[in-house]
């Protein structure tokens, strides 16, 4: 038997097969293919050559969610909602994101006006029915639907949150109306009480669902043709998986799935190895996205932003920034020059892919400076071209009158600002400091460029895990089940009635378990967490505080000083006079998976074998002067070899850089550890 994963990629579709016996890992990639990503997923398993009945898990992630709302490829949406509140995506917020941008304007509603339609019906903020459901305006609303030819309806009432009894109405009308078209419903979503992210999030579920179910249908269709028996399951933003069949009910969750994986990966990685406190850090060939995980688990927040529009459940708190090894060099008007966020995707690519890339990419200036060998890309199995990537670069150097090596550097330098900026803002922003913390670099890019920015930013010690260009699809081997649910409950701490609490937790848990049954989860496999988002009375704001179930009133003063030192290392101060107030709580389902026990590769001493090493090659680090790099091949390393700068180690997904001053050490697992040098710290 054998676990597999699969992470679609804007670039490439990456796949990791483990023998569960053993822990062998192998790895495989191909390029994305964006009209249908199932193609690639599919393209990626048969690579493996091993039949798909003998798989007990797999897991999956896409790009397909958040491509859909980039891009604006979702389904045609209707909004139903409260007479008197059709505006809520245009009102939003009056914050203003771009404060000084004299052209800034607000993100167009997902829905247009005219498919924003109106309900008589009101429930107050008590859960009370103060004016029935209009079926007039129903049948009117069901008129419109069919003559629009919609295919998806998001329903969103006031205050359903509290009670949902209208919209249970609205969606049973509809379903029997008109089966063809996809249901949300707000309250099957979230039970927050933010009217406008609320809203946001039920459209945006709305947009995406018929596209999600049809590339589900499509790929599960082409698994059971290949005799896969068990359960499809799918990476969720919040860092957990969920069965394909809950994601076709959700799929906003899945908005930051690929990304969610590798942070799952990166905290279960440090904290076998003994490191608490890390910097994920994924650079792939779209995008660098990076987390912050303290005390092995990643933080996450509550709200997410896609063009601006806010998507209000839990995700892995990561920042993200177009700098990928796809990301195109430019000159603006000004005659300077940027890298990203445009990037080359998988079609037509990087120049040097030969498949009619016409700009310089961050991958075109790494092999024009002799990092990326290229008769090694993807481990030989991928044909580039140095002369094209050279051609493209070369532009960028007659305007700036530069040697082509120069000009490739620079694309290397400004990405690695900007890569540096990005980590900036994760920790030194938060009250972080990076030299506390070790990162973990991985992604087909990340590696490159991982020990030049822990250099800028004065990160000890970096990790380099083995298969590194696969790895957001090894974290999805890593990953638990995963179900978050929300009750907004606003009343002062002091206030609160415990049985209320009590009260709204156990409903949570019952729904949160009744999802796992749904997914076959046993009760015995199941992990209860509750927590309460507190805040200080007159303040927006929200801080998640752990608390235990059921709560006492005698537990009260201990959960008020908790919120008081979370808040001060939050903000740097705190109030503890202030009286406090619960906004919401919230109950965490974690369903146990078994976790594949990684292999330890064989040891040797401090001295690399021979077969590692290859014949050194000249690199160019600026001002007409070449450095020799000794090269290595990663799968030829042992446990305990170490390794001084400046080197590559090459392997097939990934290519690391070890810079003069920096030395690596391989240990037991196959991990590179590279510690910066003194002076450098």
């Amino acid at each position: 038997m054998y676990r597999l994963s699969t992470d679609v990629g804007g670039t490439f579709t990456d796949g990791v097969l483990l023998d569960e016996q053993t822990g062998r890992v192998r790895v495989t990639k191909v390029s994305s293919t964006p009209r249908n990503p199932a193609i690639g997923t599919i393209e990626v398993i048969e690579k493996f050559g091993v039949p798909l009945r003998d798989a007990s898990f797999l897991s999956h992630g896409t790009t397909v969610v958040i491509n859909a709302l980039i891009q604006g490829k979702g389904a045609r949406t209707a909004l139903i909602t409260t007479k008197g509140f059709r505006d809520i995506l245009e009102i939003g917020r009056s914050n203003r994101t771009e404060m000084y941008d004299a052209l800034y304007s607000k993100p167009r509603p997902i829905v247009p006006r005219y498919l924003r339609l109106e309900v008589g019906e009101r429930i107050n903020a008590r859960g009370e029915v103060t004016e029935p459901l209009s079926m007039g305006d129903l049948e009117s609303v069901l008129e419109v639907l069919v003559r629009e030819k919609v295919e998806s309806a998001a329903v969103c009432l006031l205050n359903s949150y509290v009670n949902p009894q209208h919209e249970i109405e609205i969606g049973e009308f509809l379903r029997t109306k008109l089966p063809q078209v996809t249901i949300s419903l707000s309250h099957l979503i979230t039970r927050k009480y933010y009217e406008y992210e609320r809203t946001s999030t039920t459209a945006q579920n709305a947009y995406v669902m018929p596209v999600v179910r049809h590339y589900l249908d499509s790929l599960e269709r082409e698994l059971r043709e290949r005799e896969f028996q068990q359960v499809l399951q799918i990476m969720q933003s919040n860092g957990g998986v969920m069965t394909a069949s809950v994601a076709r009910d959700i799929p906003i969750a899945m908005v930051e799935s690929g990304p969610a994986g590798g942070a799952i990966g990166a905290a279960q990685l440090a904290k076998m190895i003994g490191y608490e406190n890390v910097i994920s850090y994924d650079m792939g060939g779209t995008t660098a996205k990076t987390s912050i995980i303290t005390g092995g688990l990643p933080e996450t927040t509550d709200q997410y932003l896609v063009e601006e529009r806010p998507i209000l459940l839990p995700v892995v708190d990561m920042r993200e920034i177009g700098a990928g090894g796809g990301s195109i060099a430019w000159i603006d008007e000004g005659g300077a020059m940027h890298v990203g966020p445009q990037s080359a995707g998988a079609v037509p690519g990087p120049a040097c892919y030969m498949r009619g890339g016409e700009d310089p990419t961050v991958t075109d200036a790494d092999l024009q400076l002799g990092i990326l060998d290229p008769d090694y890309f993807l481990g030989g199995e991928m044909e580039i071209a140095p002369k094209l990537g050279h051609d493209v670069i070369k532009k960028v150097a007659d305007h700036f009158d530069l040697s082509v090596d120069e000009a490739a550097l620079g694309i290397v330098k400004i990405v690695n600002t900007n890569m540096s900026g990005l980590l900036q803002s994760m920790t030194v922003k938060r009250g972080y400091d990076p030299r506390e913390f070790a990162m973990v670099a991985f992604g087909g890019a990340g590696p490159i460029h991982a020990a030049a920015i822990a250099k800028e930013l004065r990160i000890p010690t970096v990790i380099i895990p083995p298969h590194s260009g696969v790895f957001s699809a090894w974290g999805m081997l890593m990953a638990d089940l995963r179900h978050d649910l929300g009750q907004t409950y606003i009343v002062e701490l002091d206030k609160a009635d415990v049985a209320v609490i009590n009260s709204m937790s156990g409903d949570l848990e019952t729904r949160v378990r009744g999802i796992f049954a749904k997914e076959n989860v046993g009760d015995s496999e199941i992990a209860i967490s509750y927590e309460l988002d507190l805040r200080y009375v007159g303040q927006e704001h929200t801080l998640a505080v752990d608390i235990s179930a059921p709560i006492a009133e005698t537990d009260k003063p201990t959960i008020a000083e908790a919120f008081d030192d979370l808040h001060l290392q939050i903000y740097g101060h705190n109030a503890p006079v202030e009286p406090k107030e619960i906004v919401s709580l919230k109950v965490i389902g974690i369903g146990k998976v078994t976790k594949p026990v990684l292999e330890r590769i064989r040891v040797g001493d401090e001295t690399p074998p021979a077969e590692a090493q290859l014949k050194k090659r000249n690199i160019y680090v600026g001002n007409g002067k070449y450095i020799l790099f000794s090269i290595y091949y990663r799968d030829k390393l042992l446990a305990g070899n170490v390794i001084s700068g400046p080197a590559v180690i090459e392997e097939i997904t990934a290519t690391t850089v070890v810079e003069a001053g920096q030395t690596c050490r391989v240990d037991e697992y196959g991990n590179l550890i590279i510690s910066l040098d003194k002076e450098a710290k």
